[in-house]
């Protein structure tokens, strides 16, 4: 008798996943893709599972393996080449499957301010992205969603409003001052220098001083975990991310990934617990008011921001406030060493502004040029290049209907180059676009969003812009600098759209 009760239960189990599974894998994509057929909405056919995960990066690598043949920015069609193939067959709007989440791509600035604002709780980050950012950033601010978001912005937020980090410029140029003397230093030897890898230790530097109240060094392992280690098995675990329940999977590869975080758990909780034990050993009055100075008051003080919650929020700062600004700079050093007329008028202002002295809060904020030249930069090298958003509720956009659990995809690779709405020198670089500021440098201010916009913004927006620009300055004040014959243009997705061979500059001193 307890024979047959347990078949049965077999039964049943077996009966409710193969369900399950046929509803997921099978039915629900055909339904779908169907409904959006009737609304003239189409695109490539889904592989079973797969949907077009691995055309899509197919088409990445094969492209990445060969250089550009000229210095241009139109790039479009090198980050997101699969993209580019179904609208020229399918039209503007297009429906690709991510495994098994139906995905409309969009490139209308309006219908991007109703996602990201107007209709902002109608709209969420996907599941399958979620799954992703959650592999290598945890469960921090980037990939928590609903009242849980809610309650990490609105803890994190103070540590980055605008005066606060004005008060920061004086730890950044610290920061700064001792890579500058490090390169000037090495010019000596050799005046050619690989940039991308100094602004990338620089950043890193600036991020665990500011937010974290220790140095670089202190906390490399950490980056060259989050920012080397964990995306070099990015590639590998997109391609198996279709497959149910993969992350659970004791393969070689989720071993390995565990094993990385398992590790920057014990680095970050030894960094928290050094602030702890300041503070109980009476070497400090207070945690500070730097990130995490912020974050273990509210630990303390909050059931609802446990110890866990700051380890994952740490690793996204640690991340997130490090490689954005890294990736910045090196585009614009790589943009300016390209064009010295916009170089030689960026000087210029600096000298103009701040003279000789160290950039502070005060003459960052009249840095207009060179704000110009960074927004420029974004444009044409954005952080991110594809943004996703999942439909919570049934909803229109416009004259765009959208099922619930379909994702609306704004390619802003795409949205940043296209000429319909900056002009026929889209794919130029030309600041001067942005004189007059952002909403009159094109057709719809919505068509800009590097770091996004509306009630999900990226919170370190500002205190990128300001490292930037400080960052910048100093390097303006102390050298002029060039591209090396060396380099080889060939922006790629690896992490974030990154430089593959790196960005060599000669430099001279001023």
């Amino acid at each position: 008798m307890e024979g047959r009760w347990i078949l049965s239960i077999c039964i049943v189990l077996f009966t409710a996943a193969l369900w399950r599974f046929v509803t997921v894998y099978w039915w629900r994509p055909r339904a779908i893709a169907a409904q959006l057929k009737k609304e003239g909405i189409q695109g490539p056919p889904p592989r079973f599972m797969v949907g077009q995960i691995a055309e899509i990066q197919n088409m990445r690598s094969a492209i990445k393996d060969h250089d550009m043949e000229s210095f241009s920015h139109d790039i479009f069609h090198r980050v997101h080449p699969a993209l580019l193939k179904w609208r020229k067959q399918y039209g503007k709007r297009f429906v690709f499957w991510w495994g098994t989440e139906p995905r409309i791509s969009v490139s209308e600035p309006e219908i991007v301010r109703e996602v990201l604002s107007k209709k902002f709780s109608q709209f969420d980050k996907s599941e399958a992205g979620l799954r992703l950012a959650n592999l290598f950033l945890g469960r921090g601010l980037v990939s928590v969603t609903g009242e849980e978001w809610s309650h990490h912005r609105r803890l994190v937020a103070p540590a980055f409003f605008h005066e606060r980090i004005k008060q920061m410029t004086g730890t950044i140029a610290g920061c700064a001052s001792r890579m500058l003397d490090q390169c000037e230093a090495t010019m000596e030897q050799n005046p050619e220098i690989e940039i991308s890898g100094e602004v990338r230790k620089l950043t890193g530097d600036v991020i665990s001083h500011t937010a974290f109240g220790t140095s670089y060094l202190k906390g490399q392992r950490v980056f060259e975990i989050l920012s080397k280690k964990i995306p070099e098995l990015l590639p590998k675990l997109v391609s198996f991310s279709w497959i149910p329940g993969f992350r659970f999977l004791p393969l070689p590869i989720n071993l390995r990934m565990w094993k990385l975080h398992q590790e920057l758990d014990s680095l970050i909780t030894g960094i928290i617990d050094e602030r702890r034990n300041s503070v109980k050993s009476g070497g400090s009055n207070t945690y500070g008011n730097d990130l995490l100075g912020l974050m273990l008051k509210e630990c303390d003080s909050s059931s609802n921001f446990t110890s866990r919650d700051l380890i994952e929020e740490c690793k996204t700062f640690y991340i997130a406030g490090h490689e954005t600004t890294a990736t910045l700079l090196t585009w614009t050093l790589m943009l300016l060493g390209g064009y010295p007329e916009w170089q030689e008028r960026a000087r210029a202002e600096v000298h103009e502004v701040c003279g000789n002295e160290i950039p502070d809060g005060e003459s960052v904020s009249r840095l207009k040029l060179v704000g110009m030249i960074l927004y420029e930069t974004l444009r044409l090298y954005p952080p991110a290049i594809e943004m996703t958003r999942e439909c919570m509720e049934e909803s229109w956009l416009q004259d765009l209907h959208v099922p619930k659990g379909v994702s609306v995809s704004f390619p802003i690779a795409g949205l940043h180059q296209d000429k319909e709405l900056w002009g026929e020198d889209a794919g130029q670089f030309n600041p001067d676009r942005f004189k007059d500021g952002i909403s009159s440098a094109c057709k719809h201010p919505n068509a800009f969003m590097p770091f996004s916009f509306g009630p999900r913004v990226c919170v370190g927006q500002s205190f990128a812009m300001i490292e930037a620009k400080v960052i910048l300055a100093m390097i303006l004040q102390r050298f002029s600098f060039r591209l090396s014959p060396n380099y080889r243009h060939n922006p790629a997705m690896k992490f974030g759209l990154k430089p593959i061979h790196g960005v060599p500059l000669v430099l001279s001193k001023m």
